[in-house]
């Protein structure tokens, strides 16, 4: 590499240096390493999206109480020219040198731009925690909606697109069972599978953020201090709570007290988690479908490319697979947080504060790099049908699962070694042990050979190796999940 020019450095302009010197020192890989891939989600999940959401979630309040009357549309008129001013790097300081308070520094910050008459109707009886789980609610449900599930949409629609290629190319695939080679599966029903059981994830995920709930009910969860400020006859500090709550596209947590319930973010943890672990349990199969041993598939460009490993030049190393695979882990640790997140010593302690800054956001992220990674990779994924073949080849002359289940479907009743699976036991030791096919020692015997000639056609000729004849309903299968898989990746949900 002598000959090329590696200063790379030399070739940033001076704010692209400036920004890769300090992902450098961002200790968190979604910060350093992976900050390109995941900046979609820096308008949900970042610091200075959850700042903006806090002066927004402040302002929906200021809008219900000009619903009820308490505020005139002037001063919310002042807030909405407010929010284009307003500064996250600012309110971030006046927490750290001010105020030492994150929600009090997003009113001071609101407060510069609006009359002190307009500053003193913010917060009305509200906690900092009605703020933040609101915002945090709000942030994550749009995060998924609005990001992750369309990314995870364009994953599952590549696979039903590889899954429908293969079934028209009718590409059969040994399966493997205990790690050993067994009956034989259409690559198509593989591949759809995959598509089903992520997509059937989805579904619990929507299902999960769907359900993330605020509050706007004061410091232990009463309404009390709410009601003080906004109560009117007919409309009580529930129905306040209500309309901000709506206006956010949320509901209430009833259970609330000073913080919501943190179940609800733990199922969409689990909701993730189990997400993370049908990915990985796909690229973990196509890694060792990938191996020097099996070689069914590539990848079409780390083929051309090579040099995977930095010891063996032409080394073609499953390298995005690998990398997928090893996310569940990651992911998956994030649960210990929020499960701890559910615990409160009564109605508020600090734990759940410093714990819901790393949590479900990292989770979030990584899922979302994962599935990035894997739309990248899907298109260059490149299926070596000679290579299937060949490794079914033993499975076609020893087709010892497939005449067990026709002799079973006939009752066969060997006179010396009893039912068909103890017969197809003993001539498969005799098979093996001679290199020769099943059927063709099989119809040494006198007895089976008598069978054999009353089989219809289409069983004799499985028998012979014609393993195609041996899928079942796979290809309809196959189809249904493909259709079920699709109609989840296309659903649309309407978002406030």
């Amino acid at each position: 590499m002598a000959e090329k020019d590696l200063n790379l450095v030399g070739k940033l302009a001076p704010d692209e240096r400036a920004i890769a010197e300090f992902r450098l020192r961002n200790i968190s890989p979604d910060d350093a390493k992976y900050a390109e891939a995941s900046r979609d989600l820096a308008d949900f999940l970042s610091p200075k999206a959850e700042w903006q959401i806090c002066a927004f979630v402040q302002r929906t309040l200021l809008e219900a109480r000009v619903e009820f009357g308490q505020a005139e549309k002037r001063h919310l008129d002042e807030v909405d020219r407010a929010m284009h001013q307003i500064s996250p790097l600012n309110m971030a300081l006046l927490e750290e040198k001010v105020t030492k308070h994150d929600q009090l520094a997003v009113i001071e910050e609101i407060g510069r731009f609006v009359s002190p008459e307009t500053k003193a109707l913010l917060h009305p009886g509200t906690t900092s925690y009605d703020i933040l789980d609101t915002a945090r609610a709000y942030m994550f449900k749009r995060a998924w909606f609005e990001v992750i599930r369309s990314e995870i949409s364009k994953g599952i629609e590549k696979l039903c697109d590889i899954s429908q290629k293969a079934e028209d190319e009718k590409i059969l695939q040994v399966g493997r069972t205990h790690l050993q080679d067994t009956s034989p599966v259409p690559f198509a029903l593989t591949m759809a599978g995959y598509a089903g059981r992520i997509a059937d994830r989805v579904e619990l995920c929507d299902q999960y953020f769907s359900d993330l709930r605020g509050k706007v009910s004061g410091i232990v969860g009463t309404g009390a201090s709410v009601e003080m400020v906004v109560a009117k006859p007919g409309k009580d500090s529930r129905f306040f709570e209500d309309t901000v709550l709506g206006k956010l596209g949320l509901s209430s947590d009833l259970t609330a007290t000073q913080v919501t319930q943190k179940e609800k973010v733990a199922d969409l943890g689990h909701g993730l988690t189990t997400l993370m672990h049908v990915l990985a349990d796909f690229t973990n199969d196509m890694r060792m479908l990938y191996s020097s041993a099996i070689g069914e598939i590539t990848s079409r460009d780390a083929a051309q490319r090579l040099g995977g490993s930095s010891a063996d030049a032409t080394k073609n190393n499953p390298i995005q697979y690998e990398n997928m695979t090893g996310k569940a882990a990651v992911v998956e640790s994030g649960m210990r947080v929020l499960y701890e997140m559910i615990h409160s010593d009564f109605q508020r302690d600090l734990r759940g504060s410093v714990q819901a800054r790393y949590q479900p956001q990292s989770m979030m992220t990584q899922v979302y790099e994962a599935f990035l990674r894997l739309n990248k990779t899907l298109p260059q994924l490149s299926i070596n049908a000679d290579r299937m073949e060949r490794n079914l080849q033993p499975v076609r002359d020893n087709p010892s699962e497939a005449m067990v289940a026709i002799l079973r479907g006939k009752g066969f009743v060997h006179s010396q070694y009893g039912v068909g699976h103890d017969f197809v036991k003993e001539i498969g030791k005799v098979a093996k042990s001679t290199g020769r096919k099943l059927v063709d020692v099989a119809l040494e015997d006198s007895e089976f050979s008598a069978l054999y000639k009353t089989l219809p056609e289409n069983h004799q000729q499985i028998l012979q190796g014609r393993l195609e004849n041996y899928v079942g309903t796979a290809y309809q299968r196959a189809n249904l999940l493909r259709t079920y898989a699709r109609y989840t990746a296309k659903r649309t949900f309407e978002l406030k």
